[in-house]
């Protein structure tokens, strides 16, 4: 089961698509400065400019990325004694990398001193080109891995016909195109790194940089977009019953044993999930219940708070609630402070735009998984539309609405319907019957006689 770390790990994961477009924009950036820079200096400052403010906006991206490093050692350091200190080695690196690029960002907007902006650059490259080093020599190792167990393999296929070995080769076969992907995205971000630690002709020419960048962005959002699993599969047809291979090697072609997403317990082969069921009430219906529509109304972070509480049963309703108030009313707190107090203004627009829009991010995807952890627990079907797009467009509604579904699940008087099955009729016999019986019995016992051998 996912515990608070894999959840935040998620959760920072889905910035990943915004990062390599804002990348795709920075380097694309950078070489129509160089090309227009001698015949065109003014557009080639705008475009500088842009450069710039795209690198910080993917700096601001990045923001507790380093907890990807650690849950990747946490949960999967590797397959053998070598790929788990390569491993090691190469989330040490990837973490100082995005530990330090905070720091680093923090100086280039002025929040701490710019002199530190050097500093923290060269620390955060360093790392960052040391953690490459050791990905790059994984992914080899991997794919050298591969290839011995998909000559195994073939030579399996061809003795046996077997398709499940011709299934795993092509499942190897794909891998090693997204491993070399992958090392591809490395060196061209190895390339930039070594810009920052030791300037050279070759590394910091602005043609180098711009085609690592977009060699690092294109080739890194590759595997995402096309990995093995991506578009083919359909929901409810089986996947093939061998491992994949994991961050750092292969854990062999074994058979796998499907698992409950909630509990963890072994399912039977035949274990077909259950439909998905429609909401006891709908999302409008917030007056069915008075007491939760005002405290959502007035007070959702509390509400929130309670609805966490429900479902999980060791999450105290105090820290959500918290965090939701932090975030999201915080978040309008600040809009609605700063126009009061300063007016709006195009030197205040930005700070009020900003609260506004963090407090509807988070009411989108954070309140939206709470919401998805809801509907996978009670099988509830989308309702009207996907949980994070609700909670951004109906946040009190849903909430509402979630409070409802689970007060009413958890109430004595919740019944779930069930087929009702009536036993038969129980059949007695009458004294007339009984006694043609008795009577019938005593006249065959007449007709019976003794006869000597």
């Amino acid at each position: 089961m996912n515990d608070t770390v894999d959840k935040l790990v998620i959760f920072l994961a889905k910035r990943d698509g915004i990062d390599k477009l804002v990348k795709t924009f920075q380097y694309v950036s950078k070489l129509v400065h160089w090309h227009v820079e001698a015949t065109h200096p003014d557009a080639a400052m705008r475009f500088k400019q842009w450069e710039l403010a795209s690198g910080l906006s993917r700096k601001a991206f990045r923001t507790g990325r380093f907890l990807t490093g650690f849950n990747a050692l946490r949960r999967g350091p590797g397959a053998t004694p070598t790929l788990k200190v390569l491993a090691v080695l190469a989330n040490a690196g990837e973490m100082v990398y995005f530990f330090f690029d905070h720091f680093l960002w923090l100086s280039r907007i002025g929040t701490l001193d710019a002199k530190l902006a050097r500093r923290m650059s060269f620390i955060s490259a360093w790392g960052e080109s040391f953690g490459y080093i050791f990905f790059i020599i994984a992914d080899f190792i991997i794919m050298k891995e591969g290839l011995e167990t998909e000559r195994r393999l073939l030579i399996t296929s061809k003795e046996d016909g077997s398709e499940d070995a011709k299934e795993s080769t092509r499942k190897i076969g794909a891998e090693r195109v997204m491993r070399l992907m992958a090392v591809a995205a490395n060196v061209a971000d190895l390339i930039i790194a070594l810009a920052d630690i030791e300037p050279n002709p070759f590394c910091n020419h602005a043609v180098t940089l711009g085609i690592s960048g977009l060699v690092s962005a294109w080739a890194g959002w590759y595997p995402n977009a096309f990995g093995p699993g991506k578009g083919k599969s359909k929901p409810g047809k089986k996947s093939s019953s061998l491992k994949k291979p994991n961050a750092f090697g292969w854990d062999g072609f074994k058979l796998t044993v499907r698992k409950c997403n909630e509990c963890g317990q072994p399912l039977p082969e035949n274990f077909e999930p259950p439909g998905d069921e429609p909401w006891t009430t709908g999302i409008f219906g917030c007056a069915d219940d008075t007491e939760s529509c005002w405290t959502g109304l007035f007070c959702p972070c509390v509400l929130f708070g309670r609805n966490i509480e429900s479902l999980r049963d060791d999450t105290p309703w105090t820290t959500p609630c918290i965090c939701h108030a932090v975030c999201v009313e915080g978040g309008l707190a600040l809009a609605a402070a700063t126009a009061v107090f300063h007016g709006i203004d195009p030197r205040t627009s930005f700070l009020i735009c900003e609260g506004l829009l963090f407090a509807w991010w988070m009411c989108g995807v954070y309140t939206g998984l709470v919401r998805q952890s809801l509907q996978k627990k009670y099988h509830l079907k989308n309702s009207p539309c996907d949980p994070c797009m609700v909670h951004c467009c109906m946040h009190w509604c849903a909430l509402c609405q979630e409070h409802r579904e689970m007060k009413g699940r958890l109430s004595d008087n919740f019944v779930i319907p069930m087929t009702v099955v009536n036993p038969p009729l129980v059949q007695e016999m009458s004294a007339t019957i009984e006694n043609q019986d008795s009577t019938l019995s005593s006249d065959k016992g007449t007709s019976l006689e003794m006869q000597p051998l």
